[in-house]
């Protein structure tokens, strides 16, 4: 290993094996949750087995927390890296494969298929990425520590129920490093709030079962104010005089004032929808986007305008639209 590669490992376990030892000891912590799980409803007996093989918290999992990539790329090499060709190839397929029960999904919640697809594909690679790490002992390990405690503490304790419940056996509760998990990478709140048991299997299995997936998908978007039959966003082109502090996702204007400050389609004809109201955006590195409500719920599956805009352009492309 190089010494510049292996200086800010060591540097990373050095932090780590100061922050254990400035802490409560590991099966102290658990003892105290296991008094409030159990007080939550879980039961002892279920604790216990759940936790028999987690003996410490994973050092991944913290240098996974302690390290996130800061490196900046442009909209477009984003959109590459994450929405690039057989991405959208593979979400043509399964679009395909799930058209009839995509439309009965979109029947039942008044959400656009081509969206549940493309967050489907962004999320997990359509099902074959979904991460690697036991959800549990991820979710212990940052709850343990103290950065961001009380809100994985939380997140565990849904995580428990979960499991005990029987939504999904511990074998096949594995996510991304933070805890998200499933076909569509939810959290456990997000999947306590928006999961639907839609076979009426009693289970709401978002692991294993596409019927289930997908309407979660769409019930987070439905929960969230998705409007059917609204655009979610289109590329604009700004004039040469257009102030730049109007531009950003908490700016709303209706859209017939944007075109009243020469704000116009990337054909440069007159906006429509004016009787909407919208944001500018423009990432870094890419095109003006004339942002719409549809647009907005996207952020709240991932706040980053880079993300709702590679979700919109993946949909697009998925649907030949």
């Amino acid at each position: 290993m190089k010494l510049s590669t292996l200086i800010p490992a060591i540097f990373t376990l050095l932090i780590l094996s100061n922050e254990a030892l400035a802490k409560q000891p590991w099966h102290q912590w658990v003892q105290e949750l296991r008094v409030e799980a159990v007080n939550d409803g879980i039961s002892p007996g279920f604790f216990d087995r759940t936790f028999s093989d987690i003996h410490a918290p994973s050092r991944k999992v913290l240098h996974y927390d302690r390290t996130q990539p800061e490196k900046r790329l442009t909209f477009r090499k984003y959109l590459k890296t994450r929405a690039g060709n057989y991405r959208v190839a593979l979400g043509k397929k399964e679009f395909k494969k799930y058209k009839p029960l995509l439309q009965r999904v979109q029947r039942d919640f008044g959400v656009d298929p081509c969206f549940i697809v493309s967050l489907w594909g962004m999320e997990s690679s359509y099902g074959r990425f979904m991460g690697k790490f036991p959800v549990i002992k991820s979710l212990s390990t940052l709850a343990y520590d103290n950065r961001r405690a009380a809100f994985f503490r939380k997140q565990l304790l849904i995580a428990l129920h979960i499991l005990q419940e029987g939504h999904v056996s511990k074998s096949r509760f594995k996510g991304e490093w933070a805890g998200a998990s499933g076909h569509p990478q939810f959290l456990p709140s997000s999947w306590k709030n928006h999961a639907v048991d839609y076979n009426g299997d009693g289970r709401r299995d978002i692991w294993t079962t596409h019927e289930d997936v997908f309407a979660s998908i769409a019930n987070y978007l439905k929960n969230n104010g998705w409007q059917q039959g609204q655009p979610w966003a289109i590329k604009v082109k700004l004039p040469r005089s257009f102030d730049m502090n109007q531009e950003g996702k908490k700016i709303v204007k209706s859209v017939e004032q944007w075109n009243a400050m020469g704000v116009r389609t990337f054909a440069g004809k007159s906006l429509p929808f004016q009787h909407l109201t919208a944001s500018i955006v423009k990432p870094y590195g890419g095109p003006a986007f004339l942002a719409f409500n549809n647009y907005k719920v996207l952020l709240r599956y991932n706040n980053s305008i880079y993300y709702a805009g590679a979700v919109g352009y993946m949909a697009d492309k998925i649907c030949r639209r």
